[in-house]
């Protein structure tokens, strides 16, 4: 809904007239005839009409106002399309204007950065945090730095490559600079933006998996890897497909309730009493971190989930051991 202008001068003609008249006794006391017949009140009826038409006008925009304002709005450069159509300059200009183009909170740094790089798949905005440069586990801590705003960006998969390795899933150094640089002309002053590739937590899944008995393990076994791949993909995992969310725990139940579901699957229960999930190292995956402080556990010290922090996404490496 249009907000409604108001009138730079509401009076009509009758005002005019009667305001006229009520300033003749002090500016002219010896003028008594105020009928129509007296040429000075022709005069000032004459004057009011023409008042009157001034105001009207005075209420109007015009269209040469108009390219006046669009002008300053889009710049001292800009100039209308020949022919002119003035109600299609103003609708454009009126969505330009609705169109975001600056980061105030952490989803315009995100939207933005959708909108304008279709090299990236997904963006995630962590606040009060510098992510760049670190290297350590250490340094990954919850320490606040305020004034930093740290976006995530994961570049997009071939789709001709469905098994990429994880190197390839982060975004490359040309395109890091290019979102940098974009989102510093848009930001808040005094706020620092640093853009980041995801960092993943590398895990292994070892289950034991029992069929029913009509299932053959040649077609469940391949069934089960591509369920637990696509499920905790950084691009099409997660239980809404978008994804596997930023910071979200990867949870022993959710495997199992996936598994679960799987055609030809009876029940699936963890493997020699071991753990369902392993924690490997980064550098060297075929290794478990062994007493990892991911590793969430219940009273009974039964595992519950490997914990992601903020700026993380879960990694399925090839340790998919299923029985």
């Amino acid at each position: 809904m249009s907000i409604p202008l108001p009138h730079l001068d509401d009076r009509t003609y009758d005002d005019l007239v009667q305001e006229a008249l009520s300033l003749i006794p002090t500016y002219a006391p010896e003028w008594t005839n105020h009928n129509p017949s007296d040429p000075g009140i022709t005069l000032i009826e004459l004057f009011a009409y023409l008042t009157e038409m001034l105001n009207y006008r005075l209420n109007r925009v015009t269209d040469a106002n108009k390219l006046t304002f669009l002008k300053l709005i889009n710049g001292p450069d800009w100039k209308p399309n020949k022919p002119l159509n003035l109600n299609k300059e103003i609708r454009d200009t009126v969505l330009k204007l609705r169109t975001p183009d600056r980061c105030v909170i952490g989803e315009d740094f995100e939207t933005l950065v959708l909108v304008h790089f279709q090299e990236v798949a997904r963006a995630h905005t962590i606040r009060n945090r510098n992510l760049e440069n670190l290297e350590s586990e250490l340094l990954l801590s919850l320490e606040e730095r305020p004034g930093y705003v740290s976006v995530i960006i994961v570049p997009k998969r071939e789709e001709s490559n469905q098994r990429q390795i994880i190197n390839e899933l982060q975004p490359t150094s040309e395109l890091i600079e290019q979102v940098r640089d974009y989102l510093r002309d848009r930001r808040l002053l005094a706020t620092r933006v640093r853009v980041v590739g995801p960092r993943y937590v590398y895990i292994g899944i070892h289950l034991r998996i029992f069929l029913k008995a009509d299932a053959l393990e040649n077609d469940v076994r391949p069934r089960a890897e591509d369920a637990l791949k696509n499920f905790l993909d950084p691009l099409k995992g997660g239980t809404d497909g978008k994804g596997w969310p930023f910071s979200h725990n990867v949870y022993v139940s959710e495997i199992y309730q996936l598994l679960d579901k799987l055609p030809g699957v009876d029940y699936v229960e963890r493997k020699d009493d071991s753990d369902e999930l392993t924690v490997r190292d980064r550098r060297d995956p075929k290794q478990v971190v062994q007493n990892s402080d991911r590793l969430l556990r219940n009273d009974d010290k039964r595992l519950v989930a490997v914990q992601l922090k903020p700026e993380e996404l879960v990694f399925l490496t090839d340790n998919i051991d299923l029985v």
